[in-house]
């Protein structure tokens, strides 16, 4: 029976990457020989931030713990299974094995053998053992499928950083990010374009902002072709989104749709321009007060849905086959006809 366990633990199966099959050894090795990869896509914003370019194991670690709420999530979830279901994916290199999907599980079977040193479960770690000539192609589809079509999810920004940088450092084409993930040309254009503008226009000046990177949606809904466009028709630039945004003018992504309303209007499209997104948002909002008023919106939002009352509905409330129904619609009319009483006087 401990030979049948054993052997289960450890064995070759063939598996399909970058449109090759390759034998991939499962296996369970000692943690400490696992080394960490620097160019790790988590840590990608702290690397490009760093004056050199190579870093310490020790670098690393601190880098990945940086994301502490990531990682005392995932800790915990481990800790209570005593274990992981998903191994971890390494190549044997220059006499251990270094990590191209699993890193920040490492550091916690780490931190959980210093916790619990008598715990056989956190001294070798699962794994997943490619050949030692692996190319750099077949590491990037594990990456890409592990992420990017994966249930691991990065955040948006480290998976827009990733794309960013195969397409521009590593020469991969956009049909080639095409079929290697779940986006479309045109979802890869908007990522990356949105990444670029980001890191050189954002970063450099908002940067040190503790909730830079979770803006990064705003970006990419400035890809939007009109809101594009309509930044340009009337003389303005990404430099003034970014100010925007930096000023706190603009906090949240509905706020960057908000620009194509912006642009519907001559009037509001010269409050943008001369005077910047706060004060367009007050002209606009004198003849659209749903798009600063939450009560406002939800009032456009129950018109336009009474327009499209379908008759059975209706008969539903004027019949009272729907109790609840018919109780909603009396109030609203009395709430909002109290209201219209008023302005009547």
């Amino acid at each position: 029976m401990r030979k049948k366990i054993i052997a289960e633990k450890e064995f070759f199966h063939k598996v399909s990457i970058a449109g090759k099959q390759l034998n991939v050894l499962r296996k369970e090795m000692p943690v400490d020989q696992i080394v960490l990869d620097p160019e790790n896509p988590r840590i990608g914003y702290w690397t490009d931030n760093q004056i050199k370019k190579e870093f310490s194991q020790d670098e690393v670690a601190f880098a990945l713990r940086e994301k502490s709420d990531d990682i005392n999530k995932l800790k915990l979830n481990i800790e209570v299974s005593e274990g992981i279901l998903n191994p971890i994916w390494v190549y044997k290199n220059d006499g251990g094995f270094s990590v191209i999907d699993g890193n920040t599980r490492v550091i916690i079977f780490r931190d959980l053998k210093k916790k619990y040193p008598n715990n056989e479960n956190y001294k070798k770690i699962p794994c997943e053992i490619l050949p030692e000539n692996i190319d750099e192609v077949s590491k990037n589809f594990i990456r890409l499928n592990q992420h990017l079509r994966g249930a691991n999810d990065w955040e948006v920004y480290e998976r827009a950083r990733m794309l960013y940088v195969l397409w521009q450092k590593r020469g991969y084409t956009e049909e080639e990010l095409e079929n290697q993930t779940k986006l479309n040309k045109s979802q890869i254009r908007k990522w990356i374009e949105a990444y670029k503008n980001m890191t050189e226009q954002f970063l450099p000046k908002y940067g040190q902002e503790s909730d830079a990177l979770n803006k990064f949606s705003y970006f990419v809904e400035y890809e939007n072709p009109k809101i594009k466009q309509g930044m340009v028709d009337v003389g303005l630039s990404i430099k003034n989104f970014c100010e925007w945004i930096g000023k706190g003018d603009i906090k949240r992504a509905q706020d960057v749709r908000n620009l194509r309303k912006i642009f519907e209007n001559n009037k509001t499209k010269e409050a943008l321009a001369k005077r910047g997104y706060a004060f367009a948002m007050e002209e606009l909002s004198v003849t659209k007060p749903g798009v600063t008023s939450k009560l406002f919106e939800s009032i456009e939002d129950v018109i336009e849905g009474l327009k499209n009352m379908t008759i059975i509905e209706e008969e539903e409330i004027v019949d009272g086959a729907n109790k609840q129904k018919q109780v909603l619609a009396k109030e609203l009319y009395k709430r909002i006809g109290g209201i219209v009483k008023k302005m009547k006087k």
